[in-house]
């Protein structure tokens, strides 16, 4: 449902790529499948934890692609350090396919919501870094990783930065309460990035590409949605973009 209660004039089809052996364990996925539907979307998901061939058939069936959050991401991505104890990597597989499913998205004009992990994935992807860890690697960082089961309540506040899509999608700019459940952190910015959310602390919470239709968020309105506001407009502006793209045919 879109805001005052009315559906989107086409319910578009979102992908949502994941780690089917995380969802069996987080109960929380299944609140964000309820959410999605709530928004007025058709969600698809697509198990990303082993290898795939269809992922580009996929992609060009849907109208819109959630990177959901999850297990760390793999260093090499970055350039950090393999054997680093701190970091509990998925398997190599559920990085390689969701930046294939990203970057056929991004091919043809699909909105991308990069959730968490997601946004550190695509930040990665699209050559930005991360920090390993943040209380090893970023000294007078906050607390950004709250127990699981608190995770439908507010853990600290981030600030909007006006005249972005995201402070379009969510309804305002300025301060605003999120969940947190991340002991990684964006670190530079991919080069064609715009920081649009900043926590008190100075930490990246938020960037998009606008030109590539991609808002990334280190909170998780998938999760808050149905007692946030701001999660609540986020995931329904998102669902709305997908239903008014236009279809790109892709060159491929």
């Amino acid at each position: 449902m879109t805001e005052g209660g009315t559906s989107p004039a086409r319910q578009p089809v979102v992908a949502v790529t994941m780690d089917f052996d995380v969802l069996r364990r987080y109960h929380h996925w299944r609140k964000m499948l309820a959410g999605f539907v709530s928004a007025g979307a058709l969600p698809l998901t697509i198990d990303c934890r082993d290898p795939r061939t269809d992922l580009e058939f996929l992609i060009g069936m849907v109208d819109g692609l959630v990177l959901l959050g999850g297990a760390d991401i793999n260093p090499e991505l970055y350039g950090g350090d393999v054997e680093d104890p701190l970091v509990q990597a998925g398997p190599r597989s559920l990085d390689d396919n969701e930046i294939f499913a990203l970057n056929a998205a991004l091919l043809r004009e699909i909105p991308v919501l990069a959730v968490c992990r997601g946004a550190q994935l695509a930040n990665a992807a699209l050559g930005g870094t991360l920090f390993a860890d943040l209380t090893r690697d970023r000294p007078g960082s906050g607390v950004h990783r709250r127990p699981e089961e608190e995770l439908d309540g507010a853990a600290h506040c981030v600030n909007i930065v006006a005249d972005t899509l995201l402070a379009e999608l969510i309804g305002t700019s300025g301060r605003i309460p999120v969940n947190s459940f991340h002991h990684q952190g964006i670190g530079r910015l991919a080069p064609e990035a715009r920081l649009t959310a900043v926590a008190d602390d100075g930490l990246v919470e938020a960037f998009e590409i606008t030109s590539a239709n991609l808002v990334a968020v280190q909170w998780h309105p998938e999760i808050s949605w149905c007692n946030d506001a701001y999660a609540a407009n986020l995931m329904r502006g998102f669902v709305q973009r997908c239903a008014d793209r236009n279809p790109v045919e892709c060159p491929l």
